[in-house]
């Protein structure tokens, strides 16, 4: 799934190409005729790469090739601008642009490998005029006050960012979690099932199975013990629903004490295996409370490829195991927990 953030970012490459390259191609086409020919003609073929990358980017949805054939083409044209100097000397202030713009494409740590190696660049470009090698636009003076100034805007543009992304973290778990379990909340689980089913359509993915799970007998913790208790069983049994499964499936508390699973590329049977387990694991940790468990499968596409309709077959495949696990009449909740 994309976040608010990522989102951003993906609008940023877009206008940051269609800006970049317009003015790329205008400085090009003033360099030429004022014959700069060697300059200019860097200049378009630079933006037309740009172009280029950003009309790949539409198929392959790779962000991060994306940004990085863009912060290649900056770094060169940046290079470039320090050896000509651009348009009457300006083409330093230019450089400013840099540390901001690979904060908000790149992590942080890459924006620091970006930045450090941009600053070593230039520092090769003032050592190579020094040694009589070549000349550059600037001298050592403005290039020591251009690059003190890139520093100031450098760790403004990090210490933006880390913020940024701290706070863009936090609100992404917020917004996809449970807060009480720690497991995915309602929203995001059916999101994620939405978005499997999409890929089994597509052919990306095979199979998948759901598994709708609702605990037996849990209203007997609430009532007696009170929620706080209640709130803690929960976490545990969450806990165990979790390391029981692998990294790639999804768990997701989708009620009070239901849970739904995804699981890729399942076997029915050993689903089964593993969820009677975790019931008489559950059963002998909660004996006290006569905890258990009921779950109904479902597996898609041999049985359905609509999502609504997979939900309710699970949910009645649930409530016909919880009918059978269900307790003798005349069993009261004392009892249980006695």
């Amino acid at each position: 799934m994309i976040t608010y953030f990522e989102d951003y970012q993906e609008k940023l490459l877009y206008s940051l190409t269609l800006v970049g390259s317009g003015f790329a191609y205008l400085y090009g086409a003033v360099h030429l005729y004022n014959g700069g020919y060697f300059i200019g003609t860097c200049e378009i073929v630079l933006s037309t790469f740009g172009v280029i990358n950003i009309l790949l980017y539409r198929y392959h949805k790779n962000f991060d090739l994306s940004a990085d054939v863009i912060l290649v083409l900056m770094f060169v044209v940046l290079n470039l601008l320090v050896i000509t100097g651009g348009l009457e000397r300006t083409g330093i202030f230019w450089i400013y642009t840099f540390p901001l713009l690979t904060f908000f494409l790149k992590s942080i740590k890459k924006a620091f490998i970006w930045n450090g190696a941009l600053v070593f660049s230039f520092l090769i470009l003032v050592f190579m005029q020094k040694a009589g090698f070549f000349k550059i636009s600037y001298s050592f003076t403005e290039m020591r006050q251009a690059l003190s100034a890139y520093i100031a805007v450098f760790l403004i543009a990090f210490f933006y960012s880390y913020i940024l992304k701290n706070l863009n973290k936090n609100l992404w778990k917020a917004s996809i979690y449970d807060p009480l379990t720690d497991i995915y909340n309602r929203k995001y689980i059916y999101q994620s099932l939405e978005l499997e089913i999409e890929r089994i359509k597509r052919g990306l993915r095979k199979t998948v199975c759901i598994v709708y799970i609702d605990l037996d007998n849990f209203k007997v913790v609430n009532d007696i013990e009170g929620h706080v208790t209640g709130d803690k069983v929960l976490k545990e049994i969450a806990h165990i629903l979790r390391n029981n499964f692998r990294k790639v499936d999804l768990l997701g508390r989708v009620g009070g004490d239901e849970f739904l699973l995804i699981l890729e590329n399942c076997k029915e049977e050993k689903i089964r295996k593993r969820l009677d387990r975790i019931r008489t694991e559950i059963e002998e940790k909660f004996k006290k409370y006569g905890l258990s468990l009921s779950y109904g499968i479902v597996k898609i596409p041999e049985e359905t490829a609509d999502m609504e309709k997979a939900l309710k077959i699970a949910d009645k495949r649930m409530y016909r195991m919880k009918k059978k696990n269900k307790k003798p009449k005349g069993v009261k909740s004392m009892e249980i927990i006695k």
